[in-house]
């Protein structure tokens, strides 16, 4: 360092050091709260994996932790509670984990449509598997990359499918639509 900068900043050493001192006291605890918020989200975490139920606030949690909570609440059937928890923590979650969040939720309701399928009852069926296609479509607008949410949305659109409505018929053939086997879950059988 040249000798005429050295006298420049001697009067202004004390006050450099200082600053320097206190950014980094910010720094360190800048840095400690995070790394406590990431250890108690983790510990939530483990607990939620653990089959324990832990409270998620879905304003201000990870979403990882938000992830972790949706899951566990499908896995105990509480499927109405998962979607309520997503949807209120829609603002400040990541997107692909609200569209792993979702993906979760579909499969869920795809597989109780299925067993409606088995039992015969094919309006509820068909009720929830197109939720579950609306959840599946939602998921792909967030993550369009995600082979496994178009693979489940085939399945589902294969379970109930979406026939598609007639524009250009008389009013009398609107109000009365011919039923179809297509229209009905699951696959046919017999033979043609």
């Amino acid at each position: 360092m040249p000798l005429s900068l050295v006298k420049f900043l001697s009067p202004w050493r004390g006050p450099i050091l200082w600053m320097i001192a206190v950014l980094a006291l910010l720094f360190t605890a800048a840095t400690s709260m995070q790394l406590w918020r990431t250890q108690s989200a983790n510990s939530a975490i483990s607990a939620l994996t653990a089959n324990k139920d832990t409270s998620v606030d879905p304003k201000h949690s990870p979403s990882e932790l938000i992830l972790a909570r949706v899951n566990q609440l499908i896995t105990h059937d509480r499927i109405e509670d998962a979607q309520a928890l997503l949807s209120s923590s829609e603002a400040n979650i990541d997107p692909h984990v609200r569209a792993r969040a979702l993906y979760n939720i579909a499969n869920e309701r795809t597989r109780r449509g299925s067993e409606f399928v088995r039992k015969g009852d094919l309006d509820h069926a068909a009720a929830l598997i197109n939720v579950a296609k609306s959840e599946y479509r939602l998921a792909l607008k967030l993550d369009p990359a995600d082979w496994n949410t178009k693979f489940n949305l085939d399945i589902a659109m294969r379970i109930v499918r979406d026939l598609p409505q007639a524009e250009n018929l008389p009013d009398d053939e609107q109000a009365t639509p011919k039923k179809v086997w297509t229209d009905l879950p699951g696959v046919p059988k017999g033979l043609p």
